[in-house]
């Protein structure tokens, strides 16, 4: 089965920026942000076969849709950073600041969480803790971005790895669903 690979570029997210980012010193932090996440992500490639920064990208895409503000948008871009390349919480924050940094370690700390619905019990803790590890709601708004592009790119994955994805996804979905609604 063949899959078509849509790029995306950091023009094609810049352009939908514009549309509702008006502000210059926005947009030139947002570029800052993608300048650092292309150095970091340089020689990383996904499953797919395709340079790691498409994923970032896509995922600030996807948040443009929600018209994510600017800080959002630099996290979108840098959500892997501290997790996956060689980049310290001081270096990020002498780069993009404090209230882009926290966002991205709040992203990373959910990432670092296992899901498991097996009881009522299990569903309460997790929400304690998604609630107390993002003070921010981006944080969440991020990580489900994060998911939704992972979740259009399975096909890259076995199934039992597509499966995983998929029940920790929708179990993401539904603490969010339930903070949202109690």
């Amino acid at each position: 089965m063949s899959h078509r690979v849509d790029t995306i570029t950091f023009d094609d997210v810049k352009e939908k920026l514009k549309t509702y980012i008006t502000d210059k010193n926005e947009l030139k932090n947002i570029e800052k942000a993608y300048k650092l996440a292309e150095v970091k992500h340089e020689g990383q490639f996904r499953k797919s076969g395709e340079p790691y920064i498409v994923h970032p990208l896509n995922v600030a895409m996807i948040l443009t849709t929600i018209y994510a503000d600017s800080e959002t948008i630099e996290a979108a871009l840098l959500h892997d950073v501290l997790e996956d390349c060689d980049c310290t919480r001081e270096e990020m924050e002498s780069l993009v600041g404090p209230n882009v940094t926290k966002l991205v370690e709040g992203v990373t700390k959910i990432s670092r969480l296992h899901f498991s619905t097996e009881n009522e019990y299990l569903i309460e803790y997790y929400k304690k803790i998604i609630v107390g590890m993002s003070e921010d709601v981006r944080v969440i708004i991020v990580k489900l971005a994060d998911r939704l592009h992972n979740m259009r790119t399975l096909w890259a994955l076995p199934e039992e790895k597509q499966k995983k994805i998929a029940r920790e996804a929708l179990e993401i979905l539904a603490y969010w669903r339930s903070f949202r609604y109690s």
